[in-house]
């Protein structure tokens, strides 16, 4: 059958269903695409895009490859409704608000100096805005050029971090390393200068790059300028909390002219130092120049003397604790020993109250010797609990301790007194000895007095003492008969008067470093920090361990030895610890005239209570002490 062929074929009506088809899509994107209220607007000839007017460079070409390109124009530019309006000039767009799309930048900028202060637009800063691409060139050298727009080049650009920035060092530092981006803080503008915050951030940040070990090494610079300066006694004040009452870094290496100390421009030159450091130090003499900032005590090349004063001051601490350590490990040993075998054998007690009687008692210290020592313990705890925690600013304990005493200038001004109150009492005790050489000021036997039993210079008895105290720590002896002092008691002594030269000479010097110019060079500063401090470790560790034990905390004495609080001890403790003094006194016919009544219960409580404090408190401080020197 053949096939009719009617009037439309297949074929026509796919072509015509293809063709209603693309119609339609046409006249929805009409429709969708172009508002024809808005098109009738518009002079005829003039195209919907914003490139059709605005066809520069910056927006035909650079834009599109921008970091905003993907935006589209209104996203900035808003508040355009009527276009033929916005060509004729009649509807401007509404300011641009950056903040719309930045905003954490915006809250960080709206605390900033430039907007605070200075009423400085996003625009002054980012002018390339349609050009701006993100990560396309360097960004230090890109903050650079933006800074130096209006701040001079000379200030910072040409000179030090600026300078090694443009000969292409990466790790020199530009503008926003230090000051921040759009978050400069206005430390030093207005009414209220925030100097603390200044040194305290600038420092913080100076730190953060050398103390970087990597960056650092790759400069052929050492982390010691960092470590140094923490170790300082700028360092340490800024440390634990008070930063505006001692130098940062900023303070004297000027900022942005950091520049070695070789070039003439520095601030840190030989020829301009004098004008720095007088900036705080005033009435200073040009010697004072030579003191080190940042010291090495560990580089013998550069610090000869400073490494030698270190370097004995550590031998004579070994020295003096290995004597001294050993020695009381072996007497503890030793008398815990016999005490035992005492108790064993039921001829010793081991009571450790004290013994509240009215037995008959000699006099050992007079009331004079009891006030000084009492004033000598508060004094010393004083200087240890105000000196130690500058001494290790770095641990958690010494920022509490020195809140307490109201922050490192409070603590300084408590320091200096409870100083003055000891050097007084040496100087009184030194008042003493000469009286006691020289009595009615008379010269003649003045030998004798001071090689004989009541005085405490050492003599030739002393060593064998010694001898015979190490003898019988290992049982072969009996231990030695001992006089009025003992030879140990006789070191404590004399180790005052080194003691107060080494620590209250460098201490005087640290109080009043410029009037010390007048007669020191600077450099003689540094060799008294050194001094200063490691004898302070000596004298107080000594003192809460060595002279601790050997008064107090021995086996036959423990917990508390109280004649130097009450003054008097029994006859019969003085013929058993003293036996040379005893036969001497009763030779002479002197033991009468010192003998007491006991003390009373209410002098016990208070000597009993007194000491014991002292002594809980000293050992926590030595635990302290400990921690820090060595685990912390």
């Amino acid at each position: 059958m053949k096939n009719v062929i009617t009037r439309w074929t297949y074929r026509d009506k796919w072509i015509a269903v293809a063709q209603a088809g693309w119609l339609v899509g046409f006249v929805f994107i009409l429709l969708v695409c172009c508002d024809p209220v808005q098109a009738a607007k518009v002079p005829p000839g003039v195209g919907q895009r914003c490139e059709s007017c605005h066809d520069g460079y910056a927006f035909q070409v650079q834009f599109p490859d921008s970091a905003h390109g993907n935006n589209a124009c209104t996203s900035c530019h808003a508040g355009i409704k009527d276009v033929g309006r916005h060509i004729t000039g009649q509807q401007p767009p509404a300011p641009v608000s950056c903040k719309s799309c930045h905003q954490e930048i915006d809250q960080k900028y709206r605390k900033s100096v430039h907007f605070t202060n200075q009423d400085i637009k996003c625009r002054d800063c980012h002018s390339d805005i349609h050009a701006l691409k993100k990560n396309a060139r360097d960004k230090k050298l890109a903050v650079l050029e933006s800074c130096t727009k209006c701040h001079p080049k000379e200030e910072y650009s040409l000179l030090g971090h600026g300078q090694a920035l443009l000969k292409g060092n990466r790790d020199a530092a530009t503008c926003s390393d230090c000051h921040g981006l759009h978050d400069i803080p206005a430390y030093l503008t207005g009414p209220k200068k925030d100097i603390a915050s200044s040194r305290t951030s600038y420092t913080k940040k100076c730190k953060a790059c050398h103390a970087d070990e990597a960056l650092t090494k790759r400069n052929k610079l050492s982390t010691h300028a960092a470590s140094s300066y923490d170790e300082s006694y700028h360092g340490k004040v800024h440390n634990i909390s008070e930063p505006q009452q001692v130098a940062g870094c900023a303070d004297c290496h000027t900022g942005h002219n950091i520049l070695p100390r070789k070039d003439p421009r520095s601030a840190l030159h030989p020829a301009n130092l004098y004008n720095q450091c007088g900036q705080c130090h005033k009435g200073i003499q040009p010697r004072f120049v030579s003191f080190e900032a940042h010291p090495d005590t560990g580089d013998f090349r550069n610090h000869a003397v400073l490494y030698a004063t270190n370097a004995f001051m550590i031998g004579l601490l070994v020295v003096t604790f290995l004597f001294f350590w050993v020695h009381t490990l072996l007497w503890w040993r030793k008398t815990y020993v016999q005490k035992c075998n005492m108790l064993k054998a039921g001829t010793g007690h081991a009571s450790f109250l004290p013994e509240c009687d009215a037995l008959q008692q000699v006099q050992r210290f007079s009331v004079r010797d009891r006030v000084m020592h009492v004033l000598l313990i508060l004094s010393f705890f004083t200087l240890v609990t105000t000196g130690f925690p500058l001494k290790y600013a770095y641990t958690a304990w010494a920022k509490v301790m020195m809140n307490l005493w109201g922050g490192p200038i409070q603590a300084g001004l408590y320091h200096r007194a409870a100083a003055v109150v000891l050097i007084a009492l040496f100087l009184y005790t030194l008042w003493l000895s000469i009286r006691f050489l020289f009595p009615d000021w008379k010269a003649r036997g003045w030998i004798g007095r001071l090689l004989g039993p009541d005085s405490l210079c050492p003599n030739l008895k002393d060593l064998q003492d010694i001898k015979g105290m190490f003898r019988w720590f290992f049982d072969r002896g009996d231990i030695p008969k001992f006089d009025r002092w003992t030879y140990w008691e006789k070191f404590d002594f004399l180790a005052v008067f080194w003691g107060m030269t080494a620590i209250g000479g460098s201490g005087l010097m640290l109080w009043f470093p410029e009037a010390s110019s007048y007669i020191f060079p600077g450099w003689l500063l540094n060799v008294a920090t050194v001094v200063h401090s490691e004898e302070a470790f000596l004298a107080a560790v000594f003192i809460f361990t060595v002279h601790f034990f050997n008064n107090h905390l021995v086996p036959d004495k423990f917990p508390l030895e109280p004649n130097i609080f009450t003054g008097r001890y029994k006859v019969e403790a003085l013929q058993h610890e003293r036996p040379l003094e005893y036969e001497r006194l009763v030779a002479e016919g002197r033991l009468d005239a010192l003998k007491r009544e006991g003390p009373g219960l209410l002098t016990q409580f208070l000597a009993s209570f007194f000491g014991l404090a002292s002594l809980l408190f000293g050992l926590f401080l030595t635990g302290l002490i400990f921690w820090a020197a060595f685990f912390y």
